[in-house]
């Protein structure tokens, strides 16, 4: 840190002097400015409550379970480690800051990171009691993907794409070749809803097919199959992107049924699915 020593002292000037930076003479300049700059000592006095008041407060409940002891005592033994000087009787009261002991933000660290090691320990088991599922990054960004995609269609987007059987054989033909699955219209077709297009995307560099439908009454409604699963997972539901959502994985590829249905209508559509599409 350069300073001058002439002229008003400034903000980076008065960051190095609360942090013990400056020379003899420097600190002899900044103090004699201070005892005369009103303006200044207020600056130096938020400088270092951001730098020390306020975070201290917020790390409270932490410190106080910091192993405060046993930390000094390695400090003390590491080579060129020299202790904070106590104050001095004649140190102003707006110097408080220079003072303000960092043993504490070195506790207030580690205990974060004890604490972050601990919930990352316990965590998985408390939302097992909970009943809370959480998926692994790969297949929660995948379906976030799709359903993000699927909130800007609307029924128009497919209306007018035309229902007959062939054109169907040969996209869901060309869909599951790509994605190591037998797919035929008896296997994918559902009830009151009519079966519009079979396609092939790309997520994350691996094959995502969708199957789309259009329901009269609750619009476009997908079967999206990713070839990106590396566990069994029973069918599930979660919201997306304004969307209901059942998804479930078999044999190396992961499902998910996603529309404007109501939960209870899209989970049992999926358990159709389900069972048709077993591998």
């Amino acid at each position: 840190m350069t300073t001058s020593s002439a002229g008003r002292p400034t903000e980076a000037d008065l960051v190095a002097f609360l942090d013990r930076e400056l020379s003899p003479v420097q600190v002899q300049w900044v103090e004699s400015w201070l005892a005369r700059d009103a303006a200044l000592r207020r600056r130096l006095d938020l400088l270092g409550r951001v730098g020390g008041g306020h975070v201290k407060e917020a790390f409270s409940a932490l410190l106080a379970a910091a192993p405060e002891a046993r930390l000094k005592a390695k400090l003390l033994a590491l080579p060129g480690y020299r202790p904070e000087r106590p104050a001095t009787p004649w140190r102003k009261p707006w110097l408080w800051a220079r003072n303000r002991p960092r043993l504490a933000l070195l506790a207030a660290g580690i205990a974060i990171f004890m604490a972050g090691m601990l919930i990352d320990r316990l965590l998985p088991e408390w939302r097992e009691v909970v009943g809370i599922e959480v998926a692994s990054d790969n297949e929660d960004e995948w379906r976030q993907a799709v359903a993000e995609y699927m909130s800007l269609y609307t029924p128009e987007t497919l209306s007018g794409i035309a229902d007959e059987v062939p054109p169907k054989d040969r996209e869901l033909a060309a869909v599951g070749a790509k994605l190591g699955i037998h797919l035929l219209p008896s296997s994918v077709s559902l009830p009151g809803v009519a079966l519009k297009r079979a396609q092939i995307l790309e997520y994350d560099g691996k094959p995502l097919g969708q199957i789309a439908y259009l329901d009269p009454r609750d619009g476009v409604m997908a079967l999206c199959i990713y070839a990106d699963s590396h566990q069994e997972i029973a069918p599930s539901t979660e919201q997306r992107a304004g969307l209901n959502i059942v998804h479930w994985a078999s044999h190396g590829r992961a499902f998910m049924l996603v529309g404007r249905k109501t939960m209870p209508e899209l989970r049992e559509l999926a358990s159709v699915l389900s069972q048709r599409l077993t591998l």
